[in-house]
């Protein structure tokens, strides 16, 4: 287990503790069981992560271990839940007393199993079979460089040198701000003298640190940027304070020491000393005392910090200032300026865009000569940062003024319009030099991307919606058969625009323009289907693109379904909508089959029916009454059924969905079929919505020759989807008595036990796909024990009329004795069974359900019911048990020799 993974589980445990505690407090007692029982499941999770791979290797060794099982464990832990539900405090203690007994037990077994294997690799008398590999001694390989060297200079800058100067420059710095804030509001000294003497001291101090940078280069350097970031703040505290009277006077101060730092840092090459004083530059505006900064205050104040960045990058590539630069920029800056700035401010905070676009494509620019003309031959740009200043000023400088300008269409086209003659301007002097080839290269496409953006902005209202949407589609065709990933992201780009801007007519303007929806709606599964159409246009999906036409079909197909419902006026309209969203997805999967479309089809697909099954949903819920369904015509019944087909006809074709993704298809298969079931009998939904299901299950039972039908019921999902039916349908079943005529012999009986069999089947496929066998023991028993007491129940309350579904239940003297004998009974004919075919694991079932009869007795019917049920439950418990010791003892394992077996 790898370092990193023991410190994730340990933080993990360590939440769940905190949040369960402080739930407790707050008196959210739900919230501490659940916190509970998923901290029980972790740590034997964790504990089980170090025992299985120790015992393998002790079998292998020829060691004997002594094999544990996690059944008690988990009935402790559910003892102690349901204990704390009902209030129990005595079941609580006994679970939690138990669950610590047998964890402490399994721990003492792990210890055992871990000493025989140190002994025997200390004393190894006899030959190996296995070596024990430690991933945290073997030697640690080199790991790739990470594509970000923003991060890792980051990183290097932190966690590398001396941490504690590091620290304590840091403590200064805040240090120094509350200085400046108290001697603003408290000290009776002029404000003038305040700020003179700490800008004096900073002085000293940046000189202090030039002094000594031959002696402690890191301590120096430290020291001027101390020094430096000091005289920011303190030029800030004495503008917004008055103390210096005008801008102009400002920004000659502010001038004069951004020269200093320059100077400074390009004299001692020191990239960390500029950084540390341009970062308390960018902050400085939010630690005045006084007032904030106005938007163009602000703005303007970034656009000097940006202008000495560009004067230091024409004269050193220092990237990671650029990228600095640029992300404070655009996060702080832009983001400050939607927040504060005013509607009479929108044309000064236009042109400062512009301005900042043109540093930030200036400095793309200049830092692509200078690393080129160190290294030509290893010129390559960074797939992230590097790529953000070439495309990533423009684009977001285009867009802080397209929002600006949102309904001004001479501004955004004619913005568009200035920035591809900028960027054909930049082409024609970029591409004589050959070692920009590439850079040139991003210009030519950054002018296209904007020549690209006129004709859908002098589209009217909702048609520039449809504009953009067809433009990205043509576009997008036109990059796969080109193969160019440029061209592919614009065109993307393209399409989150129309998707927005419909958004802005929806939600702003309180309008819904069919022709718009449609449009984008149509456009949205074009590029889909195109995209899958051809193998040389799948090869050039990555995940990132696959991952967007998963969002595209969400989209497309939740507007198809609004859209249809909108033309279709009809009593029938919600089966008719479905029906043929259904159909249509239908027949798109069919033309994608012949195109030999995999998963770059499955995914999209998978997601985009998500709406239409939410869709299926809300037509159930309206047409349930009173517990049941009632269809208004036969249309309607049979529309739903024959769309709950076509659905699982999607998710089953093709069957390559099982293997690539087995749980989204399972879950998806299950609920078609459950849609389809649900039309057989409404007037007994819970007993309809199972039979097409079960008859699947029945079907794949048999197919023993394909593999992929047993894999499909090895999906978890399909396990909760049973199990939850399991609960709910006892619970909440209204026609559990309809046409009910004896114990069994009825239609809930019947489907119930046939459930259960299916279950039982399903969690047997669970074990070989590696599912912890005492889950799959304690949910055999509860699923079990449910069922049968359910059974139990309805024959009793038709016979006897006794409370059902009631808290009546557990004071009932007759249903707790019935109860009692139940499950003493299934305990003895399973264990009974067990001994004599030799199945171990089966009469380890049996004694878990004596168990749970056993605490049943002891825990409540000692105290809950009346005298004469309470012996008998003891007598015929007690009866019961000592048959089973004669007749069922335990078995002393599997038996595998069929010629073995006692004869019956």
């Amino acid at each position: 287990m790898g370092k990193g993974q023991s410190e994730i589980r340990m933080i993990w445990l360590m939440v769940l503790i905190i949040v369960g505690v402080g739930a407790w407090f707050l008196d959210v007692r739900i919230f501490t069981y659940l916190c509970g029982l998923a901290f029980v499941m972790s740590v034997m999770q964790y504990v089980d992560a170090i025992y299985s791979p120790a015992a393998q290797i002790a079998a292998e060794t020829h060691l004997s271990v002594q094999e544990s099982s996690k059944v008690p464990l988990y009935l402790c832990s559910i003892i102690a839940i349901v204990g704390g539900i009902l209030d129990w405090e005595f079941a609580i203690a006994v679970g939690i007393t138990g669950w610590v007994f047998f964890f402490l037990r399994w721990l003492r077994r792990l210890e055992g199993v871990l000493n025989q294997i140190q002994t025997r690799l200390q004393h190894p008398q006899t030959p190996v079979s296995s070596v024990v590999e430690n991933p945290q001694s073997q030697p640690h390989e080199t790991q790739p460089a990470s594509s970000s060297e923003l991060i890792e200079q980051f990183k290097q800058w932190i966690f590398q040198g001396n941490p504690v100067l590091k620290v304590a420059i840091l403590v200064l710095v805040i240090g120094i701000i509350l200085l400046l804030r108290f001697a603003t509001e408290h000290w009776q000294l002029s404000l003038a003298v305040k700020l003179a003497i700490v800008a004096g001291i900073s002085g000293a101090v940046t000189a202090l640190g030039y002094w000594m940078q031959t002696k402690n280069r890191s301590f120096a350097l430290a020291l001027e940027g101390l020094g430096l970031a000091a005289l920011f703040l303190t030029l800030f505290f004495a503008y917004y304070n008055a103390v210096i009277p005008t801008l102009a006077i400002a920004g000659l101060c502010f001038a004069l020491i951004m020269g200093v730092t320059l100077i400074l840092s390009l004299k001692q090459q020191s990239i960390e000393l500029v950084l540390m004083a341009m970062i308390i530059a960018y902050i400085a505006p939010f630690t005045l005392p006084v007032r904030n900064a106005t938007a163009i205050e602000l703005i303007a104040y970034y656009v000097v910090i940006n202008l000495a960045v560009a004067v230091l990058s024409t004269l050193r590539p220092w990237k990671m200032l650029n990228q600095i630069a640029f992300l404070m920029t655009v996060i702080v800056g832009g983001g400050y300026a939607f927040y504060q700035g005013k509607e009479f401010e929108k044309n000064t905070l236009t042109f400062l865009v512009a301005v900042h676009t043109a540093i930030f494509v200036w400095l793309s620019f200049r830092f692509s000569q200078l690393i080129a003309k160190e290294d030509i031959a290893q010129f390559k740009l960074k797939p992230v940062l590097d790529i953000a200043l070439i495309f990533g000023a423009p684009l977001v400088g285009y867009i802080f003024i397209y929002l600006m300008h949102f309904e001004e269409t001479r501004w955004q086209a004619g913005a568009s319009l200035a920035f591809a003659a900028v960027y054909a301007g930049l082409y024609q002097l970029s591409k004589r030099h050959q070692a920009v080839l590439l850079i040139s290269q991003s210009y030519f496409s950054l002018m296209l991307i904007f020549l690209a953006l006129i004709p859908p902005i002098l589209l009217h209202k909702q048609w520039s919606v449809i504009g953009w949407a067809v433009e990205g589609l043509i576009i997008f065709i036109y990059a796969l058969y080109r193969q160019s990933d440029i061209s592919r992201y614009l065109a993307m780009g393209l399409m989150i625009v129309a998707g927005l801007s419909s958004l802005y007519y929806l939600v702003e303007l309180n309008e819904f323009p069919n022709e718009m929806y449609w449009g984008l709606c149509l456009s949205y599964f074009a590029v889909v289907v195109v995209a899958n159409s051809r193998e040389s246009f799948r090869q050039q999906l990555g995940s990132s693109t696959i991952a967007f036409h998963c969002l595209q079909m969400l989209s497309a197909t939740t507007m198809l379904i609004v859209l249809l419902l909108d033309e279709i006026e009809h009593s029938s309209q919600l089966v008719m909508s479905l029906l043929i969203v259904s159909g249509f997805y239908l027949l798109i999967n069919e033309a994608m089959l012949r195109c030999k479309a995999t998963w770059t089809w499955l995914f999209p697909k998978w997601l985009g029916l998500i709406p239409v099954f939410v869709f299926a949903l809300i037509i159930v819920i309206d047409q349930s009454q009173q517990g049941i369904i009632v269809w208004p015509t036969l249309f309607d019944r049979l529309g739903f059924a024959l769309s709950g087909l076509m659905l699982t006809a999607l998710w089953l074709r093709p069957l390559l969905g099982v293997r690539t993704e087995k749980e989204w298809v399972s879950f998806g298969t299950l609920t078609s079929l459950a849609m389809t079931s649900l039309t057989l009998l409404p007037g007994m939904p819970y007993i309809s919505v199972v039979i097409l299901p079960l008859l699947f299950c029945a079907w794949c039972y048999w197919q023993l020759d394909n593999p992929d039908w047993k894999m499909f019921w090895q999906a978890h999902i399909s396990l909760v989807l049973m199990a939850s039916w399991i609960i709910c349908s006892q619970l909440f079943s209204q026609q559990a008595f309809q046409g009910y005529i004896l114990p069994i012999i009825n239609p809930f009986d019947l489907v119930s036990i046939a459930v259960l069999a299916g279950f039982i089947w399903m969690l047997s496929l669970q074990v070989k796909s590696g599912l912890d066998k005492g889950i799959v023991a304690v949910l055999m028993v509860l699923s079990l024990l449910w069922l049968s007491s359910y059974i139990v129940l309805r024959a009793l309350h038709v016979y006897l009329n006794t409370p059902f579904n009631e808290m009546a239940v557990w004071g009932n003297a007759t249903v707790q004795l019935s109860l009692t004998l139940l499950w003493v009974s299934l305990a003895f004919i399973t264990m009974s069974l067990a001994s004599r075919k030799q199945l171990r694991s089966v009469w380890i079932l049996g004694g878990s359900i004596l168990v749970i009869v056993t605490l049943k007795l002891v825990l409540f019917d000692l105290s809950h019911i009346g005298t004469l049920t309470r012996v008998i439950s003891f007598l015929g418990a007690g009866f019961v048990m000592l048959m089973i010791a004669y007749i069922a003892p335990i078995p002393e394992g599997e038996n595998t020799n069929p010629s073995s077996r006692p004869s019956p």
